[in-house]
């Protein structure tokens, strides 16, 4: 498998989340944009020269249906389904509705004092219903974090599937897989999200982000209690009044949260009809993830090549001053053994990095090829590629390690220091690794005691 390939996988996996996000403009929807700024919006964040963002026109809402309300369910996978030791979630899926939050707190009162993370999939929707939604997480103390659950015999190809849609609405616990890869918050999602007691900003994982438009409409209540909305106009007076009420009580929410005042202002930044994500930079400097080093789970992919499996690892960088991304992928090569492809994307600091580099498991050693410099079609940097063959029984480790090794390209090098850039340990944790042995016919990997810093922070 080429460089160049493992590039082209990663873009059609949905690592710059596909574009699919609720308009804000409509009745009952707090919004989120002014044109005059208020003085606690200056930003006090500088972004590093070297991030690039990038914005992107919102689908035409009026001919692309948004996703069905917002649904809550319980979901239970296997040990370590949605990260290190955790086994279940509540699953938060489809459109941030008015009536979000009373089905989240009924959920949570049928829980009673269990305490389980938060996983959203939405593309937002009711500004004011997720300010409740993340008032109420941080009130009960809750951890959060963007993911799409995939109940069992759904299909996972699928975003929408009207039988699946009613599976999550049945009101049971279901056992499901949490896909990280493919996974959207975006709009008033974001805002949910940031009022989690603890955030989880997997790798890979992009938050959308826009300002808001604001429609008014009047609500007629008929004998049998059917509301029928219809818009109405307004001056633009009271528009421009209503638009800062909602951006001030935007404001004093991400304050109450300890979320930077530049989130807001970024925001604003953004036409209604646009979205741009967040980059990592912004995301640790914002407060929302304040975590230096970021590792997604294993995750499964390309069944139509014999299967793959991987693993995005964000680490700030010491040498560069700046987040890279790290990819790993493990193929099926023969029926006993595996091609691991290793991606990083380098800078200005490459001339540091070590030239010789090797992987670790299992108590073996085996050398990584020469690096292989390729470019990103999405105006990322660029990236070095390493491969090597292993052994299938890789897959039953606890961990990759790769490091900088020393001329023999096996033994390590005595004057490598530890850091993102000289040594990583990549965990084996995650539904991928199970996915590629039955790909592979493989013994299926055990569940591994993982250390407790590798969750959420």
């Amino acid at each position: 498998m080429s460089p160049r390939l493992l590039l082209c996988l990663v873009a059609a996996l949905g690592l710059s989340t596909a574009v699919s996000t609720a308009a804000w403009a409509g009745s009952g929807r707090v919004p989120a944009a002014d044109p005059a700024k208020p003085a606690e919006t200056k930003p006090a964040e500088a972004k590093p020269a070297e991030v690039k963002t990038t914005e992107t026109k919102i689908p035409d809402t009026k001919h692309a249906p948004l996703p069905p309300p917002i649904v809550f369910f319980v979901a239970k996978g296997d040990a370590n389904a949605c990260g290190p030791g955790c086994g279940e979630w509540i699953a938060a899926e489809g459109t941030i509705d008015t009536g979000a939050e009373d089905r989240l707190r009924a959920l949570l009162r049928r829980l009673g004092g269990r305490k389980l993370p938060i996983y959203f999939h939405s593309p937002g929707g009711s500004v004011g219903s997720g300010l409740a939604i993340g008032r109420l997480m941080r009130e009960r103390g809750l951890a959060a974090g963007v993911g799409w659950t995939v109940p069992a015999g759904c299909d996972p190809q699928q975003s929408r599937e009207p039988a699946c849609d009613k599976l999550k609405r049945s009101g049971r616990d279901l056992v499901a897989v949490l896909d990280t890869g493919r996974a959207m918050c975006n709009s008033s999602c974001v805002y949910a999200l940031v009022g989690a007691a603890v955030r989880d900003v997997g790798a890979g994982i992009k938050l959308g982000i826009h300002s808001s438009s604001i429609s008014f409409s009047l609500n007629r209540t008929d004998p049998s209690g059917h509301v029928t909305r219809t818009p109405a106009h307004v001056a633009a007076g009271v528009e421009r009044q209503a638009l800062q009420g909602g951006y001030e009580r935007i404001g004093a929410y991400l304050r109450e949260m300890g979320i930077a005042p530049g989130l807001l202002t970024a925001a604003r930044e953004v036409a209604n009809d646009h979205l741009r994500f967040l980059t990592r930079e912004e995301i640790v400097a914002f407060g929302i993830d304040r975590r230096e080093q970021v590792e997604g789970m294993w995750w499964f992919v390309d069944k139509s090549a014999g299967g793959s499996a991987v693993k995005v690892i964000e680490a700030k960088v010491p040498e560069a001053g700046a987040f890279r991304r790290t990819i790993l992928r493990l193929t099926c090569r023969t029926p006993l053994t595996l091609r691991l492809q290793y991606g990083r994307e380098v800078g200005a600091e490459k001339a540091s990095l070590p030239v010789r580099l090797r992987v670790t498991a299992g108590g073996s050693n085996f050398p990584l090829g020469r690096g292989v410099t390729v470019s990103q079609s999405d105006s990322r940097l660029p990236m070095e590629v390493y491969s090597a063959d292993l052994p299938i029984s890789v897959l039953g480790n606890g961990a990759l390690v790769i490091e900088a090794a020393g001329s023999s390209g096996l033994s390590p090098d005595p004057t490598a220091t530890d850091g993102p850039s000289r040594r990583l340990t990549a965990q084996s944790v995650g539904p991928g690794l199970g996915e590629l042995a039955r790909h592979c016919n493989a013994p299926p990997p055990p569940d591994h005691e993982v250390p407790a810093a590798y969750g959420r922070i």
